[in-house]
């Protein structure tokens, strides 16, 4: 019984972890700006990443999820210094929030 509600419930992260992924990669993909990007990454290292990690539970192997528990703590760690360093760095190079508008029909 125990068993099968860990199968259930591995399942229910990665599926959970993997639909998060793909939000995640299709809005980096979509936002114009370096922080709006961002946003969308921190869907990504979050709730995504560690989903996926802690549905190595499944496994029911006490190596596999130490290594899992141990990646979901690097990633809680350094998912924000990572993401603050870019910002800090798209403000350094001046980005503004808003993108350009370059369309033809704009008057000038």
């Amino acid at each position: 019984m125990i068993s099968l509600l860990l199968d259930i419930l591995g399942a229910a992260l990665l599926l959970v972890g993997l639909v998060l992924l793909t939000i995640s990669v299709y809005g980096i993909l979509r936002m114009p700006t370096t922080q709006s990007q961002l946003h969308a990454q921190g869907l990504a290292t979050g709730p995504g990443v560690i989903a996926v990690l802690a549905s190595s539970i499944a496994t029911k192997n006490a190596s596999i999820i130490a290594i899992a528990t141990l990646a979901i703590v690097f990633v809680v760690l350094t998912s924000p210094t990572s993401g603050h360093a870019i910002a800090r760095s798209a403000r350094h190079r001046h980005e503004s929030a808003a993108p350009e508008d370059d369309s033809p029909d704009r008057p000038e």
